[in-house]
């Protein structure tokens, strides 16, 4: 199982995945939504989205990266997700919005910008406080969505020198730009970034787990905010496409979750937990 999202909800943690594998001989049925009160026991919720009979998530294509977030202005659940073929050489993002977090979501085609669909790949998302919702993709580009998140409004950042698995988040208001190296599917050492307003100016920081390591044999994906009283601790969760070495393409996905050490901007990370596959 691949660990792609957990979003905060009263007192559980809704994590989406992606199920299955990515071989033409076993197709998954979809996305699933899992929930838990305490990180580790984890209860199935659903398969939120299917694959459908046919486009961006028809038959024989990828699905992956899902995110999903609550617009603040529809109260609608957004979610979008990297859809590709299976050489991967045909990316889209795409949307589906569904009214409750864990029902079934409604695939509403590729997220535009200008009129046109999104062709990128690795990509991850960002709820600023403000409520406004972002689109980060690989190798810099940073997206502001419409208000209603079903579209893209304007770019707004664009950090040079970034890699692929793009994960934001705000701390002591500081933003903080999570991403890897490209060294396809196996593990490396993933660096961040820093920026007083995500606009910038961002400013590379260095590695963010100690040299060698390989941000301990994962990718970034996503940065949980983990409530702890009045306090909200960063949470760092990777993925890994192949653990401990595995050829490509993949077909099995493990996930990584660690608590974030609050030293800024000098950030470390210190081991928390893994999901197996």
């Amino acid at each position: 199982m691949h660990m792609a999202l957990v979003l905060w909800k009263k007192t559980e943690d809704i994590i989406f995945s992606e199920n299955g594998n990515r071989t033409k001989v076993t197709l998954s049925p979809g996305f699933s939504c899992y929930s838990s009160d305490d990180l580790v026991n984890w209860k199935f919720e659903n398969i939120v989205l299917r694959v459908q009979p046919e486009g961006i998530l028809g038959p024989n294509r990828v699905g992956e990266r899902v995110k999903v977030m609550k617009c603040p202005k529809t109260g609608e659940y957004i979610m979008l997700m990297h859809a590709d073929d299976m050489e991967y050489k045909d990316p889209y993002i795409g949307l589906a919005t569904c009214k409750t977090i864990a029902g079934d979501y409604q695939l509403q085609g590729p997220l535009l910008y200008k009129g046109q669909p999104v062709k990128r790949w690795d990509m991850g998302t960002f709820q600023d406080t403000d409520g406004k919702g972002y689109l980060l993709i690989h190798h810099g580009p940073v997206y502001r969505l419409s208000d209603d998140y079903r579209s893209i409004e304007a770019e707004v950042a664009h950090i040079k020198g970034m890699g692929e698995s793009p994960a934001m988040f705000k701390k002591n208001g500081v933003y903080f730009m999570l991403t890897s190296n490209l060294t396809s599917w196996e593990k490396n050492d993933n660096f961040y970034f820093t920026a007083p307003q995500i606009e910038g100016p961002w400013t590379k920081q260095g590695l963010f787990c100690p040299e060698g390591k390989l941000t301990y044999n994962s990718q970034s994906t996503f940065v949980f905010p983990l409530k702890c009283g009045n306090d909200t601790i960063p949470m760092f969760m990777g993925d890994r496409w192949s653990y401990p070495h595995q050829p490509q393409p993949p077909h099995m996905y493990g996930c990584l979750y660690k608590w974030m050490e609050q030293k800024y901007p000098s950030l470390n990370i210190g081991r928390h937990g893994t999901s197996g596959s």
